[in-house]
């Protein structure tokens, strides 16, 4: 399920990410807070799904983006996962882009793929195993491509659209939150 970020009552409502989770998100600023030393407060409650204040929200934002920008290359890299096509017709099945962690069942099993920031893992019924960008596996019928990002590429976008929101909310005087975190998930 995509992140979406909305100010006030839904006066304006814009994609965070269709490939990350809030979860990868507080699992991003538990990393940057442990390496660097850095506190994120705002960031780390707007995605566990309280409204924040568009000042501090814009003010973290920003420092976070310029420290991954600067330091990013420090932090290990976000994992995500691509179904890829059976064929040339099945083309639209690649043009989500992939997701940080997906579940696939094949016959009457279930495998689990689980990124996100610093770790790719393949959870299945004969146990667990690490994954590594650039590889493939087959779940029965369906085809997944494991990708690497560092932490500013992945983040960029996202941070920006956030930076947006939290401007727009300003000059509206609304608070700012997200659709799709998980309540009291920041105290994590």
């Amino acid at each position: 399920m995509p992140v979406y970020v909305v100010v006030g009552r839904g006066r304006f409502t814009d994609r965070v990410s269709t490939v990350f989770f809030p979860r990868d998100f507080l699992d991003l600023l538990n990393y940057v807070e442990s390496r660097f030393n850095a506190s994120f407060p705002n960031l780390r409650r707007l995605f566990g799904g309280s409204e924040v204040d568009p000042g501090a929200l814009l003010e973290e934002a920003l420092n976070l983006l310029l420290l991954l920008k600067e330091r990013g290359g420090e932090l290990p890299p976000a994992f995500f996962f691509a179904v890829l096509p059976k064929d040339f017709e099945d083309v639209a099945s690649i043009i989500g882009g992939g997701a940080s962690s997906m579940t696939v069942p094949v016959e009457g099993r279930v495998y689990e793929l689980v990124g996100g920031f610093g770790r790719a893992l393949l959870r299945a019924p004969e146990g667990e195993r690490e994954l590594k960008a650039g590889e493939e596996l087959f779940l029965g019928t369906v085809r997944v491509k494991v990708f690497a990002r560092q932490a500013y590429e992945a983040v960029a976008g996202p941070l920006k659209t956030l930076a947006v929101a939290a401007l727009l909310a300003l000059r509206e005087r609304q608070t700012v939150k997200v659709l799709g975190s998980v309540p009291g998930a920041a105290a994590a």
